[in-house]
């Protein structure tokens, strides 16, 4: 019974033209909010992954892929580069009499 839950578990290894389907499909993701939101997409992308790495951590989920490998802190980083970010882009308005 091990070997056939073994089996249904493993997934073929990828050729690289899925793997380059893969990098694409990313890009193609990110190009789509860039596309949409204009010169507010880093402030909206960056935002938008504080807030699903904290429902992340909050469901439970403590670790991920991401080089930072903590959702918590991840969530941090891309929340201040969002803040940041929007500051800059709406700085002109401000400044404005």
């Amino acid at each position: 019974m091990n070997e056939t839950l073994s089996n249904q578990t493993s997934a073929p290894p990828k050729t690289p033209g899925e793997v380059y389907e893969g990098i694409a499909f990313t890009f193609c993701k990110a190009a789509t909010i860039i596309l949409f939101t204009g010169p507010f997409a880093l402030p909206i992308a960056s935002g938008a992954a504080a807030i699903f790495y904290l429902l992340a951590h909050r469901a439970g989920k403590h670790d991920t892929r991401c080089i930072l490998k903590r959702p918590l802190l991840i969530a941090t980083f891309w929340g201040v580069i969002s803040l940041i970010s929007l500051a800059i882009i709406t700085r002109p308005l401000w400044l404005k009499n």
